[in-house]
């Protein structure tokens, strides 16, 4: 996977492919331990414009990024984004320590428990709810309503869930660390070379889709004259099956309002057992892989790469990975994103995440808070609506590799609800007039990239089918414009008798699950799982959540 590649992953799948168990934070950095201090943001007035004079110093911490290279004499706290901040806003930081990614939890919790916390950082959704309860941190309610707009806009683009999960009794107390759970809504992706050779057409309902797997599990699609091809790719943990469970609107593991406006696990409702139910006949029919239990995502995706399957139900940037690999793998390999379609005729919603990783909080007491949404608007101006090349190479990819990820320096990040949507709909107007003008840095990346698959480079296929006509992102837009989705209506952190249960019951639910669909339990076995979820602290959670969403 190429640099490049990369950034696309983290940018629009961070908070897209996971769920709300995989919200810590994936900000890396070098150690460098300090003690913490009080609060340094107590310095001189902001000059006119906003910029401090003699400038101020805030502490942070933060983790090592493994795709970041400090080049000439650069640091976590001396680089192009820290020196811009202090050329515009007259602002330092003193980075106190940084940790591995995978050290990250374990040492912001040693530290939030000592109470001794710096000017500001990223907090997982619990330690947001610990800080709150120790009253760590700072109102943002008046920072935030005299924050510039850009900053303001890219928080709300998403919807207003982001800002409400950091608002607590009407009091904002964190900047949301958003991402982009709607863009990455799942779509069929088919291999069209094997529906043409098949004389398949696209589907329109789920008998459709039925019927292409079918054929893809017993018609040779590959004519090697064996029988070793199935229909749908399904990894281990389920998240291949998020789609295929909307499509019989059934949401996998949100909450969900019923008819008396109450909140519902969206797992244990009838739906599902229905979704179950024709996945089990599947299964026995060897049109879903007969080892899936044992295969996450990236196993699945060697199988993909292999040529053995001919459907996956996945997110939009697939088509960088696993289906690149596929179609290098393979000179006649072609893959296609179509919409989800419906078991009953009734367009299928979406299910979308709160698309929160973490929130950025600032210390209680900290006098210039308004510099963080200063350095967010920064963040929006230079790496979302940059159209300089040179600013490009200087802030987002660069440096002597030119594939730097030097967007991942800057202190402070939101990401956009749909910048790759816009993007392809952009590429796809400069591709009809030749106008590149009004093409970010970022765009005419993959702009470039799309004309080198167009003239040849079969290496770049996978832009062209994300970003490029009849790209994954064309259908990003479809369900955009139709609005289409099922939000999760749970949008705090997880409260006592979730933190204390679901974790044990989301394991036995994909036990079960898994069991139902291999054949090894009885589909009935849904309604006694339904029950035993429900009496093993099920509802108790359901009680607990129905209580915070009164009051929410």
């Amino acid at each position: 996977m190429t640099k490049r590649t990369h950034s696309l992953f983290i940018v629009v799948i961070l908070i897209v492919t996971v769920f709300v168990t995989a919200c810590s934070s994936n900000n890396k950095k070098d150690p460098e331990t300090t003690p913490t201090s009080a609060p340094s943001g107590n310095g001189p007035a902001a000059a006119e414009g906003g910029k401090f004079d003699p400038p101020i110093t805030l502490t942070t911490v933060g983790t090592v990024k493994p795709t970041v290279a400090y080049e000439n004499g650069d640091s976590v706290d001396n680089n192009p984004w820290t020196r811009e901040y202090e050329k515009r806003y007259g602002v330092k930081f003193n980075t106190l320590w940084t940790v591995d990614g995978s050290q990250w939890e374990t040492k912001t919790n040693l530290m939030i428990a000592t109470g001794d916390i710096p000017d500001f950082f990223q907090a997982s959704p619990t330690q947001f709810k610990q800080l709150l309860e120790a009253d760590l941190i700072e109102d943002l309610t008046a920072t935030y309503e005299s924050a510039p707009e850009r900053a303001k806009n890219i928080l709300n683009e998403g919807g207003p869930e982001a800002l409400m999960s950091a608002t607590v009794d009407g009091k904002l107390m964190a900047i949301p660390f958003t991402g982009a759970p709607k863009e990455g809504a799942p779509m069929i992706w088919l291999r069209t070379d094997w529906m043409e050779k098949l004389s398949l057409e696209p589907p329109k309902t789920m008998n459709d889709l039925l019927a292409i797997m079918d054929a893809f599990a017993t018609k040779d699609p590959d004519g090697n004259n064996a029988a070793d091809t199935f229909g749908m790719a399904v990894d281990k943990d389920f998240g291949t099956l998020t789609g295929f469970f909307n499509s019989y609107h059934a949401y996998h593991r949100i909450w969900i309002k019923d008819s008396a406006d109450k909140l519902q696990y969206s797992s244990i409702q009838p739906e599902m057992k229905q979704a179950l139910s024709v996945l089990q006949e599947l299964f026995k029919k060897k049109q879903i892989d007969p080892e899936f239990g044992s295969k996450d995502f990236s196993k699945m995706a060697e199988t993909v790469v292999s040529g053995k399957v001919g459907v996956v139900i996945t997110h939009p940037y697939a088509g960088l990975y696993p289906f690149q690999s596929s179609v290098d793998q393979d000179p006649k390999a072609q893959w296609k994103a179509f919409p989800l379609v419906s078991a009953d005729g009734q367009e299928p919603k979406k299910q979308a995440s709160l698309g929160v990783s973490g929130y950025w909080v600032v210390k209680k007491g900290v006098k210039h808070p308004e510099v963080l949404f200063n350095m967010l608007d920064m963040w929006v101006e230079l790496f979302y609506e940059n159209k300089d090349l040179d600013i490009n190479k200087q802030f987002v990819n660069g440096g002597s590799s030119g594939t730097n990820e030097i967007w991942q320096m800057n202190k402070i990040a939101a990401y956009r609800a749909y910048k790759n949507a816009d993007q392809h709909l952009k590429i796809i107007k400069a591709l009809e007039t030749g106008d590149t003008s009004e093409l970010t840095g970022d765009d005419q990346s993959a702009f470039s990239n799309i004309k080198g698959f167009l003239e040849g480079d079969r290496s770049k296929w996978g832009w062209n089918v994300i970003f490029g006509e009849g790209g994954s992102m064309g259908v990003t837009d479809q369900y955009r414009q139709s609005n289409d989705y099922v939000n999760d209506e749970f949008i705090t952190a997880p409260l006592p008798v979730m933190s204390e249960r679901m974790a044990d019951l989301n394991k036995k639910e994909l036990e079960v699950f898994t069991k139902i669909i291999i054949g090894a339990s009885s589909i009935d076995d849904f309604d006694k799982f339904v029950a035993e979820w429900k009496k093993e602290g099920g509802d108790a959670i359901t009680a607990e959540v129905n209580e915070w969403y009164a009051t929410k």
